[in-house]
């Protein structure tokens, strides 16, 4: 007799998010993440004064952009494993506010120790972003559109980039280094109300086939909330995905890479041909939002196109990226004319941009929506602990001990190659993946 009334509360609560709702949540997610990359990358863009006024190696510079990104990765996994028992928007909304007050704070500091405790704030901020709203992504559009709507979120990193090297260096010049955080600190509590007015969408509401949401939907809502309790779990079911592994290696080697090379661009330009903290910024800022934009919509249209005819098309795609990025850097770097380098650089930006959505894509192909938050998490605290929180100071000894160009060429090109290499073999195993994903659901 309760069986009918149940089945419409049930149907009900599991109906999908309206078009509206998911316009909303992606238009929130798509600012909060341009905020989100302008307040990790405006030191880069002011870091030159910043070493001058306390004095620093370029060695303790490397260390200060890696005590955010240890933080930041280790924060990642516990606040994943969050993001897939709790509600997402209240933790989107949370972690945006603090990395908010940590990035306008580090404005006030008057010491290394001070800017050094900020900067890890704002890493634990910051790493609750990624898993919980790539998670809700996955639950408010379709299979089909979400390479693309993941590539058009991840032009938000590129542009937030952008503004921090431009805004922040235009602002050194002319307003002195602390002035950057204030600026691009604030709008993040703004930022922050909007995400907590999102809807919250059911979990794997567009994974189950042909639309049929019913039973599949409703364990999986339950299934989350003990997926959390049990990580270990989850974590031994995730490595026994040979994508999975995969999609370690590429995003360790790529991070390391993209990472590293993007938070010394700016000062890689001051010393080797001689450009004000402004003239840096803008260029570096103008190379990230081209190169991002192009790269990061013709990657996820080419990623979709292949993923209709192939199910490893999408990462294909990245295999290419990779493979035509890592020989156009080593080019670059070896290139000492202004407009030549900047040419070179920004077409192997592009490449290296194909790769973002497609690789964020594959995670929601062949993980189950219960575990995706979890996948995400782990897969971030890997690599970047492996990846761009090292980078950054590994460059910097180098470079104390030859210069920054040579420290910059002897990791760049090689990291991207052997990210190549790696994606090569899940073009082997991302089709298999995907069909024991769906068999689960």
């Amino acid at each position: 007799m309760t069986t009918a009334p149940v089945t419409e509360r049930r149907k009900k609560r599991l109906a999908r998010p309206s078009r509206g709702q998911a316009r909303f949540a992606f238009t929130v997610l798509l600012i909060i993440n341009i905020l989100n990359y302008a307040d990790r990358y405006v030191l880069s863009a002011v870091l030159p004064q910043i070493k001058h006024e306390f004095n620093m190696t370029d060695f303790q510079g490397g260390l200060l952009i890696s005590s955010f990104l240890i933080v930041y990765a280790v924060a990642t996994l516990p606040i994943g494993v969050w993001a897939d028992r709790g509600i997402r928007k209240n933790i989107i909304a949370l972690c945006v506010g603090i990395w908010s007050v940590a990035t306008t704070f580090a404005g006030f500091t008057r010491n290394l120790f001070q800017l050094f405790s900020m900067r890890s704030i704002l890493g634990v901020g910051e790493a609750g972003y990624a898993p919980a709203s790539l998670s809700l992504l996955g639950d408010f559009f379709s299979k089909t559109h979400r390479g693309r709507v993941l590539s058009f979120w991840s032009i938000g990193t590129l542009i937030g980039a952008a503004i921090g090297v431009a805004l922040g260096g235009r602002v050194a010049d002319t307003l002195g280094w602390r002035w950057a955080f204030y600026i691009v600190g604030i709008p993040g509590l703004i930022a922050a109300f909007l995400a907590w007015r999102m809807k919250e969408p059911e979990r794997g509401v567009f994974d189950s086939e042909e639309g049929e949401v019913g039973e599949y939907t409703a364990d999986t809502a339950v299934a989350h909330g003990t997926n959390g309790k049990n990580f270990w779990g989850t974590a031994r079911k995730l490595f026994k995905i040979p994508t999975y592994w995969v999609l370690l290696g590429v995003l360790t080697f790529s991070f390391f890479t993209i990472g590293g090379t993007s938070f010394w661009l700016t000062t890689y330009l001051t010393r080797d041909f001689s450009l004000s903290l402004t003239e840096a910024g803008s260029i570096s800022g103008s190379v990230l939002i081209v190169s991002g934009l192009t790269g990061t919509v013709l990657g996820g249209w080419l990623a979709d196109f292949l993923q209709r005819h192939r199910p490893e098309g999408r990462m294909i795609t990245s295999v290419v990226g990779f493979l035509v990025g890592a020989p156009l850097v080593l080019l670059a770097l070896t290139i000492h004319t202004l407009p030549l380098f900047v040419g070179v650089f920004v077409v192997a930006a592009i490449s290296l941009n194909f790769c973002t959505g497609p690789l964020n894509a594959v995670i929601q192909d062949v993980i189950a929506p219960n575990m995706r938050a979890t996948a995400v998490g782990l897969a971030l605290l890997l690599a970047h602990l492996l990846g761009d929180a090292a980078a950054p100071t590994v460059i910097g000894l180098i470079s104390d001990r030859t210069s920054l160009g040579v420290a910059l060429l002897v990791t760049a090109p090689i990291f991207l190659f052997l990210a190549g290499l790696v994606c090569l073999l899940g073009v082997k195993t991302v089709a298999r993946d995907m069909r024991r994903m769906q068999v689960q659901l």
